[in-house]
């Protein structure tokens, strides 16, 4: 048989127990709301400063140049900016695609290029493209080719844009080089996307 002292014991462990799935419950959902506003920002951030928009609605194979005719050795980075989306005001891709990225430069200029996805430019962040090959093309031309190898989904019932941005890296070092003035570099961006099956 159950004493109250017993019922009362019981009651207040319950209690304690539903008052501490509360507050767990409470500093999850704040995580998340922090963690959802942050990407928010980032986001809004980025969609400020886009240089050029992709859009995905069909599998597809889509190319554009950065204009390097302003890139001269220098300590800063030049930043450019595109996004990706499987939208354009009210047309929406009818089926799921997959994209990556391939970054293909010329050989002319010592220039490092590095790519962030969803996330500004920063010591932190995440270089999405690493390293290169070295490939030669039908005229013996030689091209550096990044390539993005994870595949990223634009699901067709749910309107996505992902952010990038390029950043490319010509040190001030080299502008004692007389071979490099007025050298042209070209920088392409390949997206490349398929139906997702």
């Amino acid at each position: 048989m159950i004493t109250i002292k017993t019922k009362l014991k019981i009651n207040t462990l319950k209690t304690i127990i539903k008052i501490s799935l509360i507050v767990i419950l409470f500093f999850l959902l704040g995580a998340f709301v922090v963690q959802s506003y942050s990407l928010y920002e980032t986001r809004a951030s980025l969609n400020a400063n886009v240089d050029k928009a992709i859009y995905l609605i069909t599998d597809q194979k889509m190319t554009f140049n950065i204009d390097t005719n302003a890139i001269f050795p220098n300590d800063e980075s030049y930043q450019y900016t595109f996004s990706v989306s499987n939208f354009k005001n009210d047309t929406e891709g009818e089926f799921d695609l997959e994209y990556y990225i391939r970054i293909k430069t010329t050989t002319n200029l010592p220039i490092t290029v590095k790519l962030y996805r969803n996330e500004e430019y920063s010591s932190s962040a995440t270089n999405i493209i690493p390293t290169y090959s070295l490939t030669q093309d039908d005229d013996n031309a030689w091209y550096k080719v990044y390539n993005n190898t994870p595949t990223y989904d634009l699901l067709c019932d749910y309107r996505i844009t992902d952010y990038y941005v390029l950043v490319v890296d010509f040190p001030s070092s080299y502008s004692a080089y007389k071979e490099y003035a007025g050298v042209p570099e070209n920088i392409e961006v390949g997206i490349y996307s398929k139906q997702k099956v």
